[in-house]
């Protein structure tokens, strides 16, 4: 699967594209929101803008170049403003898995179900069929941000390592795209 992004995929109130470096300052400190810390289980402990810097020429370009993951900005499409990421990683033929976090500023709009609903239809047209996503059985606000986005609960809670490897009673999700 390309994970090129389109020039402009948007529904005019939030955008989705590809992390730049004027978004590494954003992106660090919103990795140290309490709830970002509690229920993203970010691969890395902890963010300075240097280190997602890195990250954006680094793992998250050899990511996109090689097809097997997206770490992508949520913005806010009338102004730019980095508002949190949306991420497609473990990507298995027809299925990929898909994980979000938003800055408490940006939290309360329905940016993530638009989010997800924007990555949903280039999934869709990149060949995926399926979107898993999964969530700590206590994070309600993620379970029902996920069910508005035409997600369904279908398993757990059961233990299982989360992208940070901690164990965690995980639920999974899916959204049919076909």
């Amino acid at each position: 699967m390309s994970l090129a992004l389109p020039e402009n995929l948007t529904d005019t109130v939030i955008a989705i594209r590809h992390l730049a470096d004027r978004d590494a300052e954003p992106f660090a400190a919103g990795t140290t929101d309490a709830a970002v810390r509690r229920f993203a289980h970010l691969p890395t402990p902890h963010y300075t803008a240097e280190i997602v810097r890195e990250q954006i020429r680094g793992v998250i370009a050899d990511g996109l170049r090689e097809g097997n993951l997206a770490v992508l900005a949520i913005a806010d499409a009338a102004d730019d403003r980095f508002l949190g990421s949306i991420t497609v990683f473990d990507i298995r033929g027809t299925t990929a898995e898909v994980g979000f976090w938003l800055n408490p500023a940006a939290r309360g709009r329905g940016a993530t179900r638009r989010a997800l609903d924007l990555v949903a239809a280039w999934t869709r047209d990149h060949g995926i069929t399926t979107l898993r996503a999964r969530t700590e059985d206590t994070n309600t606000a993620s379970q029902q941000a996920l069910e508005r986005a035409g997600f369904r609960h279908v398993a757990g809670p059961t233990p299982e390592i989360s992208p940070s490897g901690e164990t965690i009673n995980g639920l999974t999700y899916h959204r049919d795209l076909a």
